[in-house]
């Protein structure tokens, strides 16, 4: 496979066939404490990472078998299978399965032995702890009474364990595009997105809270939501802090939209900002065109931006900005 094909390869951090290359790379880079390569002839590795506010998204894959060890970390750490069989050894306990089928979950504070069969590829989530709390005390509507403990070896939950995965392999996809970079909003919302989604998959103590029937809030509350989001379109919408805005939990917001709109607050937000793309597509400025006015309404992908503009408004945004500028 051609070096950039692989995910997230305009983040490169290594691609060898020494061993000791790898093994410098994983001790500076990811912490590594350990590390041990069943046969060096036939090793090949490559390794790319980003580091964005709240989460780390990597990629890495092993040619040979090869055995890492991990030490605690502040942050927990999802594996994403892409091709072949690796193994998380947590502990003293059983090895958990990581492939297509199997996500691996290292909680944060945990050590970890990673077996990385021959052949195998994957993605790497990592999120802080920091921002972990954070989304828990939104979702709950107050600070948690204790820390938060993640089960490992529970099954996750369907359809966000499914829902999971296709968000880190869309954001690692967007973050190696040709396209310009993703405008900030985008991104905070992407990262908010995968940090909630993480918490509603992954079985932990705090699972049956959130399973319980959300306390429904007024219709206020909802009108309040749309008006803040209404001010605030041009930037990102962060959804801790749109709970806070209008005092209450998310899952309360997220109930009372359901209820009383029908959508939740970003699907909202998307038409919000929809609404503004059109307003601007319409006044035909020759200065601009189609894929900045698409950027600066926080969209990142001018593929997706058509196909929801055109669902919302029946014409392509390329459309109305011909018929305006002529």
């Amino acid at each position: 496979m051609d070096e950039m094909d692989y995910p997230l390869s305009r983040s490169p951090v290594v691609r060898t066939r020494d061993p000791e290359e790898m093994r410098n790379a994983l001790k500076t880079v990811y912490g590594a404490t350990g590390f041990a390569v069943a046969n060096s002839t036939d090793f090949e590795a490559v390794a790319n990472y980003l580091v964005l506010p709240h989460i780390g998204l990597g990629f890495c894959g092993y040619a040979a078998k090869t055995e890492v060890e991990f030490p605690e970390g502040d942050f927990a750490r999802l594996q994403v299978g892409l091709k072949g069989k690796a193994g998380v050894v947590l502990g003293n306990s059983t090895t958990l399965p990581v492939d297509e089928q199997h996500s691996g979950i290292t909680p944060a504070g945990q050590p970890a032995t990673i077996i990385f069969e021959a052949g195998f590829e994957q993605l790497i989530l990592r999120i802080k702890t920091s921002a972990l709390e954070k989304a828990l005390t939104a979702l709950l509507g107050a600070s948690p009474r204790g820390a938060l403990l993640l089960d490992p070896t529970a099954a996750p939950k369907q359809p966000a364990a499914h829902l999971l995965r296709q968000l880190t392999m869309f954001l690692a996809d967007q973050l190696n595009s040709t396209a310009a970079q993703l405008p900030k909003p985008t991104l905070v919302e992407l990262e908010q997105a995968l940090i909630m989604t993480f918490l509603s998959a992954q079985r932990h103590n705090y699972t049956d809270i959130l399973d319980g029937r959300a306390t429904e809030p007024a219709p206020l509350v909802v009108r309040l939501a749309e008006e803040y989001i209404e001010a605030n379109w041009a930037r990102a919408v962060v959804i801790e802090e749109l709970a806070s805005q209008t005092n209450t939990s998310i899952r309360s917001l997220y109930a009372a939209f359901k209820k009383h709109r029908g959508y939740s607050p970003m699907q909202f937000a998307k038409s919000v900002r929809l609404r503004h793309a059109r307003r601007m597509l319409l006044e035909g400025n020759p200065r601009t065109s189609v894929s900045q006015i698409a950027f600066k309404c926080g969209f990142g992908n001018l593929g997706h931006f058509a196909s929801d503009f055109r669902q919302m408004f029946g014409e392509l945004p390329s459309e109305v900005f011909a018929r305006a500028r002529s």
